[in-house]
Formats: C-alpha cells, sequence, structure tokens
C-alpha cells in the first residue's frame, strides 16, 4: 500500500443501503459524509466522496473524485474491485484486467478516456484526465 494511502471501510457496501440506517451509517460518519442542502447528495469534501441517495434514502451511486479541480480533495483509498491504490489507466487495467467497455480519447468525438468495469455486485466506471492515463473519477453504482 502506498503512505498516503488511508485504509477505511469499502465504499462498495453503501450500494442499495439506507445511509441513514446500520453499518451504512457507520460507514457515513467513517467519511464525515454531510447532507448536500437541496440535493438528494451526501459529500465529504476532505476525503474526496460523494454519495447519491433516492427518496427512500437508498444509496444509488458513490463517486470518487481524484482531481482537486472540483473542490474535493483527491481519494486516498483503496480502489474498489481490487483495484489497487494507484490513480492512473495502466494500473487500474494491471489489476483488474480488461474492462467491460472502454473508450479511447483519439477515436471518440466527445468526451475522454472511460473505462468500465461490472462486478458481481457493483459497476465501476472510471473517467480519465485528456492524457487518457490520470485517473479523475470513479462512479461506483449497482
Amino acid at each position: 500500500m502506498q503512505p498516503n494511502v488511508v485504509p477505511r471501510s469499502d465504499l462498495t457496501q453503501l450500494l442499495g443501503q439506507n445511509l441513514l440506517e446500520g453499518q451504512a451509517l457507520t460507514v457515513s460518519h467513517e467519511y464525515g459524509l454531510m447532507a448536500t442542502p437541496g440535493a438528494r447528495t451526501y459529500e465529504s469534501r476532505e476525503h474526496g466522496v460523494s454519495v447519491a441517495v433516492d427518496e427512500y434514502d437508498r444509496v444509488t451511486r458513490v463517486v470518487l473524485h481524484f482531481d482537486d479541480r472540483t473542490g474535493f480533495r483527491p481519494f486516498r483509498g483503496v480502489i474498489p474491485g481490487r483495484g489497487g491504490t494507484i490513480g492512473r489507466r495502466t494500473s487500474l487495467w494491471a489489476a483488474l484486467g480488461r474492462p467491460t467497455r472502454s473508450t479511447d480519447p483519439d477515436r471518440a468525438q466527445h468526451g475522454g478516456a472511460a473505462d468500465e468495469w461490472a462486478f458481481p455486485w457493483f459497476v465501476m466506471h472510471a473517467q480519465y484526465a485528456p492524457d487518457g492515463e490520470h485517473l479523475l473519477g470513479l462512479v461506483l453504482a449497482r
């Protein structure tokens, strides 16, 4: 594990759970998630995490931010799915294997490079910087 990586609970365990109950509430406190006024989201800019919930407070999406230009500090945890700790495309491919879906910025007319891995309990979508290598964010969903 890299020295700047902080071990914390796996955020994929929040997916589909009521954020205000049981283990999900414990994980929410661990990351310091705070409700965003006027939205169905919770965020911790300090830990680089935002969470979307439905009208029943069930978690529908978790976003791990790796680029501080969005006002979040970069996420410093372990990447889900045994993805390692390095926020680079080559590192993710080495750790997770070939993605289920992938886009190449040199061939796409819009957007940058992106990859998606389907796991039995969640899907992870990676979005990369214009260089096609540095991770900007990961979206975790069911």
